[in-house]
Parts: structure tokens; sequence; C-alpha cells
């Protein structure tokens, strides 16, 4: 009875290695790949940006003198109209200025009035001596003199009128001064930032200097997000295209936008490192106004920049580009396997991204060419097809030419794609959900 047993269990053992050891033999070696047949579909393609809101209209006020700050008028939040008082500033010294300018301006008058007196007098008497000596009725001595007296005096007034005009000029200037030391408001809208105190020195904005902002008055009526937008995607905007808006503080909504100006003037980031970027500015302004938007929440806009509708489409992630020569293989394609197997088999071709480290020769590298495609399923095989491409989503790019609607084309995983060459046999291991 054991005897038999054991017979029966040598059978069982063998037969299971027999059918293991069959299995083994005949499992494929081919690459396990997921495929995505080509299909037609809507593509929008956008750019995306983040950056900050603001009012598309601010102020920022700043002092014109410096002075010390007496009165302070508003507090933030406040709502101002245009020419409301904002700040004042300390005017005692200015005062004074104004006064001693005004004495000056007074003094340097009376004295022209004075010399305009003396210079009628003299162009009198030069007249009168001018028809005597006409008439040789009076010496030529007299007649110069009263020539120069009257020459004099007409200098001696026009550089009075002269310093007439530069005091008045400086009487100006100094009432000019004492007007700023109240600052008012130059436009309608809100106090948004406020950054004084009374008693504190308010810094004069000048050529020279930056000065302080005291505060800024927006107009919260509409509200804009700059964002900066790299080089590589700069041309694709245009003045008035369509965004998209999502605001980081009030999640789950989205609203309308629409770009209203594009920077001319590269903004670079980073110089020197490794982190270097060039970037333009854009903004994009809100197309209707929400209560709860305040100024410098983060964003992120959604540029529509192109829109196509029933296209063929493949997944993003399928393109890749390959270094082929060409001609090679053609000629592969066509059975002429004769040729040398290192020029001429496209099986030994590389992706461009892999950073393969074979070297070739001069002679090599001018007959390869780096090529877009995407690796198709053919015969259980991978075959790479040139494509050319147009616009393209976060996930989907469309193909213009090179596949059709009949074709699948390997989409994954991205390991294989990076590494996958013409020929190789593959084997789909799509899940059960199947191609999107």
């Amino acid at each position: 009875m054991n005897k038999k047993l054991l017979i029966i269990i040598g059978i069982v053992v063998v037969a299971g290695v027999f059918i293991f050891v069959n299995l083994k033999m005949n499992a494929s070696n081919a690459t396990k790949v997921k495929t995505e047949a080509v299909k037609a579909r809507d593509i929008v393609e956008v750019v995306s940006a983040s950056g900050r809101i603001q009012p598309q209209t601010k102020v920022d006020i700043t002092s014109e003198i410096n002075g010390e700050i007496i009165g302070l008028m508003v507090k933030e939040g406040d709502e101002v109209k245009t020419g409301d008082l904002l700040v004042v500033l300390d005017t005692v010294q200015l005062q004074t200025d104004v006064d001693q300018a005004h004495y000056a301006v007074s003094e340097i008058n009376a004295r022209l009035e004075g010399s305009r007196t003396t210079l009628e007098q003299n162009e009198e008497e030069y007249q009168r001596q001018e028809k005597l000596y006409g008439s040789n009725l009076t010496s030529d001595k007299a007649f110069k003199d009263a020539k120069y007296a009257y020459l004099n005096s007409k200098a001696s007034y026009e550089a009075t009128l002269a310093q007439s005009q530069q005091y008045q000029s400086r009487y100006e200037k100094q009432l000019d001064y004492l007007s700023k030391t109240k600052i008012r408001a130059p436009m309608d809208g809100v106090v948004t930032y406020l950054d004084c105190e009374v008693g504190e020195i308010a810094a004069a904005q000048t050529s020279y200097t930056q000065g302080k902002t005291l505060m800024t008055i927006s107009n919260l009526a509409v509200f804009e997000v700059e964002v900066e937008v790299d080089e590589t995607e700069i041309a694709k905007v245009k003045l008035n295209q369509d965004a998209e808006i999502e605001v980081d503080a009030l999640p789950d909504t989205t609203f309308a936008g629409r770009v209203v100006e594009i920077g001319n003037t590269a903004i670079l980031s980073g110089s020197g490192t490794t982190d270097q970027s060039t970037d333009f500015r854009v903004k994009v302004v809100f197309s209707d106004p929400h209560a709860d938007i305040r100024p410098g929440m983060s964003a992120t806009v959604d540029i529509t920049t192109n829109r196509r509708k029933d296209v063929m489409t493949i997944p993003f992630a399928s393109v890749v580009m390959r270094s082929f020569d060409v001609d090679s293989l053609e000629q592969a394609r066509e059975g002429k396997d004769e040729m040398d197997e290192e020029e001429s088999n496209p099986s030994e071709v590389h992706a461009a991204e892999n950073g393969d480290e074979d070297t070739e020769s001069d002679e090599d590298e001018n007959k390869r060419e780096e090529i877009k495609g995407v690796f198709v399923i053919r015969d259980g095989k991978a075959e790479f097809v040139q494509i050319e491409t147009g616009i393209a989503d976060q996930k989907f790019i469309e193909v213009e030419s090179g596949l059709t609607t009949a074709d699948t084309v390997i989409s994954g995983p991205y390991r294989i794609l990076r590494t996958i060459k013409e020929g190789e046999e593959v084997e789909v291991t799509n899940d059960k959900k199947g191609n999107n």
C-alpha cells in the first residue's frame, strides 16, 4: 500500500516538474508594454503660471518732502475719494521759509520799481540830448553822457527784473513745498496698506532716493493676477485670450479672466546658477468681481492658448525621440539585412534622452538624425513611426501626420519607452479598464 502511494507521489512530482519546465521553456521573452489606441478627441492647450492677486489700479502714497507726521486722517480699510486729506506734515519750518521768500520778493520788487523809474528818466534825457545833438545845440560830451547813463540804467533794470523773477520762482517753490505738507488722495479707492504713524518722520521721495511708501490706495472694483510665464511658452500667449483663475484661499472655485498685458522685457532670476530662468510678466484680469478676493492672495492661472476639435490624439508620454540612420532603417524594413549590423540594424539605434554612452564615428554621426515619433505594434513587434504633432494638453497631444485611428501606440511604462528598440517583440499588458 505504501509502495503504491510512493509511486503515485513520484508520478505527480515528475509530472509537476515536467509541466513547470515546459511552461518555462514556452514562456515569452517579449517586452511587456501598455498600449493605447489613436483616438479623436478635443484638445485644449493651456499655459499655466502662478502669481499673486493685485488691484488693477493702485497708487503708492509717498511724501515729496521730509517732515514729521502730525496728522493721520485714515486707517487701513477706509474708503477715500479723490482729494480727501490723508496725511498732514509739520509746517513750522516750511511756513518760515515761505515768509522769508515772500519778504525777498517784496524787497526786490521795490528795487525793481526804483530801477524802472531811473530807466525812464535816463531814457527821456537821452532822447532829448539826441535831438539837440542832431541840431548842433549840445556838446558831444553831454550827448554821450546821456547815452551811457541810459544804457547803464537799462542794464541795471534788466538785471533787477531777472533777480525779481528768480525770487518769485523761489517763493512759488516754497509755497509748493508748503502745500505738500497736506497729502491728499489722488483717486477713489480703499486704503489697502498703511505703514506710518503720527510722530514719524516721512522721508521724501526724490530723483535719487526711493522714499517710504506711507500707504497704498487701491481700486478694488477690478482685480488682476500678475504671473511670470516661461520664455518657452510666452510666444503662445496673446492679448485677450481666455483664462481660468484658481485662488488658493478659495478652493473648488474657478474664476474667468482674460489676458490684458504681456511684458516685453525678460525677467532673469538665479543668474549664474543651475536654477537660472527667464520669464515674462503677464497680467490676467478677473472678468467678474468677487467679494472674497483680497490683494496679495496666491492664484494659479490657466491661459487657453489654442483649441482643436475632434483631432487624432495619443498620450503625450508615448512620444519619443530617436537617433536614426534613416537610409539604413528603410533598407532594413525592406529586408536588406546583408549590411553591417552596427550600421544598418535599426534595433541598435538609441533614444536621445537615454544618455547612451556608445561612441560613434564622425561618419555615423553625420548619417544619424533626431526623429520624433512613436512605437506602434505590428505583428507582435514594436515599430517606430515618425509623426508630426500639433498642440497638447496635460495628457494628450495632437497627431497631424504619421498615424491613423486604426493604429495602437505603446504608451508605457516610461522606462520601457526610453529603451525599447525597433523590431523588439512586445506583449500587451493593459489592465481590465482598457484604453482611455
